[in-house]
């Protein structure tokens, strides 16, 4: 599912940008296209935003259900395939950054080796070991993303890329969890934050230049999105063994963008990947593609209901057995839906 759902958009976004580079250009991209161009025009169709999926998945009450965890594990490992291949395309765009590309991934190679082997360790040590306060392990945490997330900037990255590296090695505790002293404040700086992100995102926006082309670059690429998405995690999940209404259902959840398309599209804006005009297409396809995951969704499950009653049920139609547990709060599953 992650493979399908990356290759076919990826093929068709790069495919598409170096076969219309010329409506591109009238966009206000360069007359001649980058690598680095060509390869963020697949990143824009492919990527999936695994926390919209996962809040989409439990309203639906599908968490507990095989389309359910194939869409989000799928959606899991997709991420760690794109930000891999954003960074790269980051990496050799390279901006105004003195060292060549060569250099910027050897040393970006090298941090997050540090990260993984030496800070993993050490944060372990100050934060579970010395039995620091909570407020105490709050403002060791945050000046530990934001270091490096300055690291990151520093090599010609986004510095999502030092936050997400930082999230990565914070240890968890022996029952791999958080704990909830560090994640409640957490949480609360992150709803505080989260808007302006999205006013940010929304100033970059150029309404009054998106003009005809514009908007018939929203309808194409919005279309291309769609289809490339769904259809190739429809047609995975099939191969895969999923019941035909099982299987559009994952390729539907797949083709949610929302936060992480945002933070993409603001990554190649910032590293000169993306016009203003095409930041404001992917922005629409980006919001349009998570609109309509709801209404689909609930197209195919009235699809689902209309059944014939004799009708037989595939096999990967049927919820997850018990497993004893729920995925989300630890309690006893006593309702599978």
């Amino acid at each position: 599912m992650a493979a399908a759902s990356f290759v076919v958009p990826m093929a068709v976004g790069s495919g598409g940008a170096l076969l219309f580079w010329d409506q591109l250009h009238g966009l206000g991209m360069p007359r001649a296209p980058s690598p680095s161009m060509v390869l963020f025009a697949g990143i824009a169709l492919s990527v999936t935003a695994v926390p919209v999926l996962t809040a989409i998945v439990r309203e639906n009450g599908l968490a507990r259900t095989v389309p359910g965890v194939v869409a989000v594990s799928a959606a899991g490992l997709l991420d760690v395939v794109c930000w891999t291949v954003l960074a790269g395309a980051l990496l050799e765009n390279g901006g105004d950054q003195a060292l060549g590309w060569g250099w910027r991934v050897a040393l970006a190679a090298g941090f997050v080796a540090v990260m993984l082997l030496a800070a993993r360790p050490l944060l372990r040590r100050l934060l579970w070991r010395t039995h620091l306060e909570p407020s105490l392990r709050m403002a060791l945490l945050i000046g530990f993303a934001l270091g490096s997330a300055w690291v990151t900037h520093s090599l010609g990255l986004h510095v999502i890329f030092g936050a997400l590296l930082a999230g990565v090695v914070t240890p968890r505790e022996p029952d791999d969890r958080l704990d909830p002293d560090l994640l409640r404040p957490l949480h609360d700086v992150s709803s505080l934050l989260l808007p302006f992100f999205f006013v940010v995102s929304g100033q970059a926006v150029v309404l009054n230049g998106m003009g005809v082309t514009g908007w018939i670059a929203v309808l194409v690429v919005t279309a291309l999105a769609t289809v490339t998405k769904i259809g190739s995690g429809t047609v995975a999940a099939r191969l895969g063994g999923l019941g035909r209404y099982d299987a559009h259902t994952v390729g539907i959840l797949m083709s949610a963008r929302g936060l992480t398309e945002l933070i993409a599209l603001n990554a190649g804006l910032q590293a000169g990947l993306l016009s203003d005009r095409l930041y404001s297409v992917l922005v629409f396809m980006a919001l349009a593609t998570t609109l309509f995951t709801q209404p689909l969704l609930i197209l195919v499950r009235r699809m689902a209901q209309r059944r014939p009653p004799g009708g037989t049920q595939d096999r990967a139609d049927l919820p997850l057995p018990p497993t004893g547990r729920d995925d989300s709060r630890g309690a006893p599953v006593t309702d599978l839906g």
